[in-house]
């Protein structure tokens, strides 16, 4: 694999391999969700303008149930379940507790169906042709490889905090990726859309790459991470130097 110089403050790493989050950064976890539940309401009788609040509403209940995981407040469920759980406390809050039983659970399934960004398929592919590009998500190992299949997203390996049973930014997910491939932490990069995840990656010595996405929170400041990208195409821009 080539190896790609980054300059990161006052020295320059060469980088060998990209840990990739993959919600919201490689695929659309708010579009996907958004459009798969207004089919849902309006195959059931729910305005489809609802979509929206439910699915912000899903998704901050589930950061919360992963959390209590992370926390320990909360014995283990995988991120299918905790999803499941999520998406139904989410629907009784908001009084759409008369949707059926089988449609949730289908929408539930959803993030196994999310649309990747656009540029994914295709920059991921050349991003794979320099360096090792491994998938490092919180989401099952089903989703994660029924997802990829469908959106042609091109892996070298993906991993999931399911293996360690915990979430990231618990600093074992990390560890874990680390070691289970043998990487020096010098020659690794993090990608993420988030900036608690990348962080968390910082802990342990590894590469930032912040990829602005739409629909997520921007970078706090110029200049946090040892690379800022426009999508990945400018990410790949930029390791080619």
């Amino acid at each position: 694999m080539m190896k790609g110089p980054v300059s990161g403050g006052a020295q320059t790493m060469s980088v060998s391999t990209l840990l990739f989050d993959v919600f919201g950064t490689v695929v659309d976890l708010h579009g996907s969700l958004n459009s798969a539940t207004r089919s849902v309401l309006s195959a059931n009788g729910t305005d489809p303008e609802q979509a929206q609040p439910l699915v912000e509403t899903w998704l901050t209940i589930l950061s919360e149930l992963m959390t209590d995981v992370r926390s320990k407040r909360a014995v283990w469920k995988s991120h299918d379940e905790l999803t499941r759980d999520a998406l139904h406390n989410a629907v009784t809050g908001l009084g759409m507790g008369s949707l059926p039983r089988q449609a949730l659970r289908d929408l539930a399934f959803a993030t196994h169906r999310l649309r990747p960004w656009p540029d994914s398929p295709r920059w991921l592919g050349t991003l794979a042709d320099s360096f090792t590009v491994v998938a490092l998500s919180n989401a099952s190992f089903a989703g994660l490889t029924r997802l990829s299949a469908a959106g042609g997203l091109r892996w070298h390996c993906v991993l999931s905090s399911e293996a360690v049973r915990t979430y990231k930014p618990d600093p074992a997910v990390y560890r874990f990726a680390l070691d289970i491939l043998g990487l020096e932490p010098g020659t690794t990069m993090m990608v993420a859309a988030h900036e608690w995840d990348l962080r968390a990656a910082a802990e342990h010595g590894v590469a930032t790459a912040f990829l602005s996405r739409p629909g997520e929170a921007q970078a706090s400041s110029p200049g946090a991470f040892d690379v800022q990208a426009r999508d990945l195409s400018d990410l790949a821009g930029q390791l080619a130097g």
